[in-house]
């Protein structure tokens, strides 16, 4: 468990925060207290709103073990996915060795790549990340205005996140490190020095929503996809919803639904 404070910029933030904070759909997410800066190294003279129910998932922790995990019951292999050995039949798939009932594509922006599913609507964007050591910043809550600042212990902070449509590789960029700089000036007042720099690819897509669903002729080849910035967060909802498509034959939601989309 871990707060987020949101950086007020203006009075009209302030606002808009408290107009969202009405709703009934976010009323036990968003206090309706401003937080008054008390931190020297942070520029925040309109406060913080914090959100509640908020946390940190280490996902190379949760990724990493649960790759050991499957490994210990050998159920993974890792290897690039070969297609064109990929044989569809009627009421079954066959890849080398293994056959199944079905196959589900979860493969991030290499979605692209996917000779059944490469015509989905799917938008590319980089970001890039900074690590910082900053002694002086002592916060133990996830900072959040136009960039986020996420506390990694021993005085390391993540800080990020940047948008590229253009530069689709995974390589850091000293651009990337420059926007991510020149942001953090604006929001603290402490020395840092940057420590490490991460790249990586996000699969959005165009109406913000993920694409989950069935091949229109295969009907035993599935996609799990386009979850944007927010994976950690609407992965085991999605995962939920295909689980329940596959076995139970329970409709998808249509604002999930590959099918909303006509290919």
């Amino acid at each position: 468990k871990l707060p987020v404070y949101r950086r007020f910029s203006s009075i009209e933030e302030q606002n808009q925060w408290f107009s969202a904070a009405d709703k009934p759909s976010l009323e036990n997410y968003l206090s309706i207290n401003i937080i008054k800066n008390s931190n020297p190294t942070i520029k925040a003279p309109y406060g913080f709103g914090e959100v509640f129910q908020t946390g940190r998932i280490d996902t190379t922790k949760l990724v990493t073990q649960y790759r050991n995990y499957l490994e210990d019951l050998d159920l993974l292999t890792q290897e690039p996915f070969k297609y064109n050995t990929l044989v569809i039949h009627d009421d079954s798939v066959e890849y080398e060795d293994l056959i199944a009932k079905q196959v589900v594509f979860a493969e991030g922006f290499g979605v692209v790549n996917n000779p059944y599913f490469k015509e989905l609507p799917l938008q590319v964007a980089k970001g890039e990340m900074i690590i910082i050591k900053a002694p002086e910043l002592k916060i133990d809550y996830i900072l959040k205005s136009s960039i986020f600042i996420v506390p990694l212990g021993n005085d390391l902070y993540s800080v990020g996140a940047t948008y590229n449509w253009h530069d689709l590789s995974s390589i850091i960029t000293e651009n990337g490190r420059e926007e991510l700089e020149n942001k953090l000036k604006t929001i603290i007042s402490c020395e840092y020095e940057v420590t490490g720099q991460v790249a990586g690819i996000r699969p959005t897509v165009k109406d913000r929503r993920p694409l989950v669903g069935v091949h229109s002729i295969h009907k035993n080849l599935f996609v799990l996809n386009g979850l944007g910035t927010r994976g950690v967060m609407i992965a085991p909802y999605v995962a939920e919803q295909l689980y329940n498509c596959i076995e139970n034959k329970v409709s998808l939601e249509k604002k999930i639904d590959i099918a909303r989309f006509a290919l």
